[in-house]
């Protein structure tokens, strides 16, 4: 493995008080950035951002991550914020980004945590790397493969755009962007349609702040890596999800409509001996509330 440059305090949105971002090369050449919150002393735990995102999505969570003493690494996935893309698609192109980065912490194992989008990716690790997985633990995951029934409570625009992605990405890339007759709708985004919960986080301006940063960010490179994900998720893993065999926890809002619960129980009832936890009226967003459920399992 090539030195990694520097670390640098980041200067593109010095308002926010961004985190130290740290960089290093794999063994292929590609860059690979991430940034790291609470205690650099402890365990390491990686955390594999939402769809779109980036490194940045550790900022909801980085004081509770100092409370907790726990610490928090959230690397950019392939194509978002300074990680160089791989070519092709497939979650499994990540595997060797997460063999590279506990490698570079100087760790054999870890905890791997997925949000949201970071499902895929976190569940192909596991499977091609189980002897460097201490624990899986799917936060409102996506699951590639869920079968259509599983999505039924979708939130109607979120499932639309699901489908854009496959069918049609030529109008699915502007929406992503929020670019065109699409600039609007990003800026003014569609409340009513969330579960309270969420529309509570939703409204307030920490939210708002954290949420363009971290589009942002993961957007720096443009939406392609966005739309290799989303169209991932209509398609199952090559490996089965029965294959999965390190300790595994699904934690799930029971009022997701991003994720719906389904889909957690629809996978959770695949992998043998994992876990289902469910948060009572719950939505996609309720970690940014509460992040007492995942750190419980974390410490």
């Amino acid at each position: 493995m090539t030195p990694s440059p520097p670390d640098h305090p980041e200067t593109d949105h010095p308002e926010t008080d961004l985190p130290r971002t740290h960089r290093l090369t794999s063994p292929n050449g590609r860059r690979i950035a991430y940034c790291s919150y609470g205690d650099p002393a402890a365990p390491p735990v990686i955390v594999l951002h939402g769809t779109p995102g980036s490194r940045y999505e550790g900022l909801a969570l980085r004081e509770a991550a100092t409370d907790a003493g726990l610490h928090l690494v959230f690397p950019d996935r392939p194509g978002y914020g300074e990680t160089d893309p791989v070519p092709g698609r497939g979650f499994h192109r990540w595997n060797d980004d997460f063999v590279a980065l506990l490698d570079h912490l100087g760790h054999e194992r870890a905890t791997l945590v997925a949000i949201s989008g970071g499902g895929g990716y976190a569940l192909s690790a596991a499977q091609q790397h189980p002897g460097r997985v201490t624990r899986l633990i799917l936060a409102c995951a996506a699951v590639p493969g869920a079968p259509r029934a599983a999505y039924a409570r979708r939130i109607p625009l979120v499932k639309l755009l699901n489908r854009m992605v496959v069918w049609a990405p030529a109008i699915a890339r502007p929406m992503l962007a929020g670019k065109g007759i699409f600039k609007k709708a990003r800026r003014e985004p569609n409340l009513d349609a969330w579960p309270r919960s969420d529309r509570l986080i939703m409204s307030t301006p920490a939210f708002r702040a954290l949420s363009d940063v971290d589009t942002a960010e993961g957007q720096r490179q443009g939406v392609d890596a966005v739309i290799t994900d989303l169209a991932g998720y209509s398609r199952p893993l090559p490996e089965p999800l029965g294959s999965v065999c390190v300790p595994t926890l699904f934690l799930h809002g029971e009022a997701d409509g991003n994720v719906p619960v389904e889909v957690a129980r629809w996978a959770h009832a695949q992998i043998p001996g994992a876990e289902l936890r469910t948060v009572p009226e719950g939505g996609h967003l309720f970690l940014l509330a509460d992040p007492e459920p995942l750190l419980r399992e974390l410490t």
